[in-house]
């Protein structure tokens, strides 16, 4: 790293950052942290008689009831999988990252990492678990199972469709697999002791089944019992390590850190250090809903998925404190309402889903659902009964997570979908184009970068043609995969905007750091067109500002323009990634042949001369034409790359988007006309950077 770079890193560290991040480094690497463990104790008295009462006051819904409200909304064959899902899962082959379904042993054994065989040492300081990162590979692959999605898989199964065998049999291959992860990570040992929101996350899951087995009248004690013990020592772990939360991962980790305090103190009795947790928890909780939601409902990470798993933990905060007889916390609710109207906004009508965009480590926390892991229905739907006091979709599998959390009651709340329109975030830079068909909708990225936990992707555009994801971000795949896989995706890049002279946006300083925030500004915003500058390029000497301009003509049509403004030869590069579909390409255009028919793409010089284009599509030296939905998976797509060089205004393109009948384009002086049978749109088009 270069010193001014350097530079910048302290600069925006600032004084106190670094020298906590110094103090945090030398305490690490000398052995200093690792003395300073925490040694529990044992337990408060009266644990054990505490630990099963405790189950009762769990506010998920009793399974049977729930059962008996989701019949018929969630269909047969979803049923039938979520008992292969239960069964797997006795057998130790878990549901990984909302996907793939992978083989972790039987016994389960905790610290190999599934996907290549290899292990963790079991027997290093948890500060010190990490160190054989580079041959192990990403320690999220070994997590995943440790999180424990399966318990969901197996307390719902019981509850949705097992008969008595079927649910003592589940219910018993959860309880060996507890025990089993117990007895191999004793604390302070091994990668489970490192993150504490993978913690919370797991305990989260232990909970919830307990309380559904116990319901259905499966005996919980001798469990209840080892995981309160457990949690005793865990919420030492979460107090001494919240600090670091607080002042380097102050995101969703940091929440499900506090979330967790709360947890720990609800397992155990009453006591002074049990006060003290859920009084610091619910402190911080209650403050980060503050914080970490933007005023116009974007979030910290920048990151939709992010977004959810940081919710989820919020929304059961605050049921925990309404079944404690309390008022749900001002700022938590106005945090839920923010972000359901930011993310409702965004969201495809057709499927669930909202733009691939932004960090996405697979994670959702409590798998609550049949529905598709990228589905954010579920998830909308108990915001829109917690804040607006409504349904916002019909009945559906989409249902069950709100039946879990507020009861089956809430299922007879009124239907209410409000409509999808155009919309401009401005505080966080995310602005949607919407028309007459609310299927049919762009997405653009203009907001300068206000925390540091962003991909380097400003000005992209994200477009669902007739539900189709037909441009699409690329995603993030893996955390901690070879440079090169990590860099494509976090990178400018990968993603549906324009790079200059190999430059990105941001610089990429390490794995998990960017330097530089982009500085953006919308310059322009109406219902059919947005547009807007950043001086991410500006760092270096004579380099460019590039603005972009998207305009949505009709539900099948949108023109964008790139422009620049700068001294010197620059050389830029336009990216565009198309769906996961067939394609073809004839050295300009590149055409998606999706089930809606086709979609094309073609750029233009400010002349009116189409662009040569190159179209690749599952690259790997250097990686081109990738897009991952869900976390260690990746998909070939067509990845479309016109390149041009010269000065500032000579680099301007237009690029044509459009589906279904072809357009043609002719161009007279500045009149610009795209034309579709009998329909025409005309416009003045200028290539100076405003």
């Amino acid at each position: 790293m270069r010193w001014r770079d350097q530079v910048q890193e302290l600069r925006e560290l600032g004084l106190g950052g670094t020298a906590y991040r110094l103090g945090r480094e030398v305490s690490l690497r000398s052995g200093l942290l690792a003395r300073e463990t925490p040694r529990p104790g044992p337990p408060p008295r009266g644990f054990e008689a505490h630990a099963l009462a405790a189950l009762d006051r769990l506010p998920f819904a009793h399974p049977e009831a729930v059962a008996l409200a989701m019949a018929g909304r969630i269909d047969d064959r979803a049923l039938d999988q979520l008992v292969a899902q239960a069964d797997d899962a006795a057998a130790g082959r878990i549901v990984c990252f909302g996907a793939e379904t992978v083989d972790c042993g039987d016994p389960i054994d905790w610290h190999r990492n599934p996907f290549n065989g290899r292990r963790w040492d079991a027997a290093l300081h948890w500060t010190r678990a990490l160190a054989p990162t580079p041959t192990v590979g990403d320690v999220k692959l070994t997590w995943e199972a440790a999180r424990f999605p399966q318990a969901y898989h197996l307390a719902r199964a019981a509850a949705l469709a097992g008969d008595g065998a079927q649910r003592r049999r589940w219910a018993l291959a959860f309880a060996r697999q507890v025990r089993g992860f117990l007895a191999s990570n004793p604390y302070p040992f091994g990668i489970h002791w490192f993150s504490s929101q993978e913690m919370v996350i797991r305990a989260t899951a232990w909970l919830f089944a307990m309380s559904v087995f116990h319901r259905l009248g499966i005996d919980q004690t001798a469990l209840a019992l080892d995981v309160a013990a457990h949690l005793w020592v865990v919420g030492h772990q979460l107090e001494a390590e919240l600090a670091y939360a607080q002042r380097a991962v102050y995101n969703n980790h940091l929440v499900a850190e506090a979330f967790g305090l709360t947890l720990c103190a609800r397992l155990l009795p009453a006591h002074p250090t049990t006060r003290r947790w859920a009084a610091r928890g619910q402190a911080i909780v209650e403050a980060e809903a503050e914080r970490q939601v933007y005023p116009d409902g974007g979030y910290i990470n920048q990151s939709h998925n992010y977004a959810r798993t940081a919710l989820q933990d919020w929304a059961l905060s605050a049921r925990f404190t309404e079944a404690d007889g309390g008022a749900v916390s001002p700022r938590i609710a106005a945090a839920l309402g923010r972000s359901l109207s930011f993310l409702y906004a965004q969201q495809n009508p057709v499927d669930g889903r909202l733009p691939n965009y932004g960090s996405n480590d697979g994670s959702m926390p409590r798998v609550l659902t049949t529905c598709d892991f990228a589905d954010f229905r579920p998830l909308l739907q108990l915001l829109g009964a917690m804040h607006l006091g409504v349904r916002l979709y019909e009945d559906g599998p989409h249902d069950e997570e709100l039946c879990w959390t507020l009861g089956p009651g809430a299922l007879d709340l009124p239907r209410v979908s409000p409509p999808r329109r155009s919309v401009s975030f401005t505080h966080t830079g995310y602005h949607v184009l919407r028309g007459a068909d609310p299927s049919s909708f762009a997405f653009f990225r203009c907001g300068t970068v206000l925390d540091r936990f962003s991909q380097i992707d400003m000005l992209s555009v994200d477009l669902h043609w007739r539900g189709l994801n037909v441009l699409t971000d690329p995603g993030s795949y893996l955390y901690n995969a070879e440079a090169r896989w990590h860099d494509h995706f976090v990178r400018t890049e990968s993603h549906n905007t324009v790079g200059v002279d190999g430059l990105d946006q941001m610089l990429h300083a390490r794995r998990f750091k960017t330097l530089y925030p982009t500085p953006a500004r919308l310059t322009a915003w109406a219902p059919d067109r947005v547009s807007g500058s950043h001086d991410g390029f500006t760092r270096e000497p004579e380099q460019l500002q590039h603005h972009r301009s998207v305009e949505r003509l009709d539900d099948d049509l949108w023109v964008v323009i790139d422009t620049f403004r700068g001294p010197g030869a620059h050389t830029a590069r336009l990216h565009w990634l198309g769906g996961p579909f067939d394609h073809t390409h004839d050295g300009f255009a590149m055409q998606l042949l999706t089930p809606e028919g086709p979609f094309s793409v073609r750029a233009f010089a400010p002349s009116g001369s189409p662009l040569a284009a190159t179209v690749v599509r599952g690259a790997n030296d250097p990686p081109r034409g990738w897009v991952s939905r869900t976390y260690n998976a990746k998909s070939p797509a067509p990845s479309f790359v016109c390149e041009r060089s010269g000065e500032a205004p000579a680099l301007a393109m237009l690029t044509v988007l459009s589906g279904g009948a072809p357009v043609a384009v002719s161009v007279d002086g500045s009149e610009w006309r795209f034309s579709r049978g009998q329909h025409s749109f005309t416009r003045t088009v200028t290539f100076e950077a405003p």
